[in-house]
């Protein structure tokens, strides 16, 4: 992309400057715009050549995003493809281990979060004892 870019810019300025070397008669047919940054206009209805170059710059980078989206989408597609079809090829009692695996470490995780609770709880109601026994 970068090199196309760096085309782009290069075509830009080239034709800047072909357009201030042109003859005098093609000036004193329509004449440069100075609000273009230079560059002469063969037509009216023409753009100026650097605001052409930034447009087709502009449709260039559209078109990569455009093809990015597809890209991730079917990228996405498949991933959905694959989940379905691990699930439909997963049997009953391999789901069944499954969740009751999950379910046993959730349940020692919530038994270790008690006991550390406990510990906490005693903790503060040492220091709050230490705290009233001061005063």
């Amino acid at each position: 992309m970068s090199n196309y870019l760096s085309l782009m810019r290069a075509a830009a300025s080239s034709s800047d400057a072909n357009n201030h070397e042109s003859s005098s008669t093609e000036q004193a047919e329509v004449g440069s715009d100075p609000r273009a940054g230079g560059g002469l206009m063969r037509d009216a209805d023409d753009p100026p050549p650097p605001l052409a170059a930034n447009v087709q710059l502009s449709a260039v980078q559209a078109k990569l995003a455009v093809e990015n989206l597809c890209v991730a989408s079917s990228h996405a597609l498949d991933l959905i493809r694959t989940l379905r079809l691990s699930a439909l090829l997963m049997d009953e009692e391999a789901i069944r281990a499954e969740e009751e695996e999950e379910a046993l470490d959730v349940y020692e995780k919530k038994l270790e979060a008690e006991e550390e609770c406990i510990l906490l709880e005693q903790k503060l109601l040492e220091l709050r004892n230490k705290g009233l026994n001061r005063r």
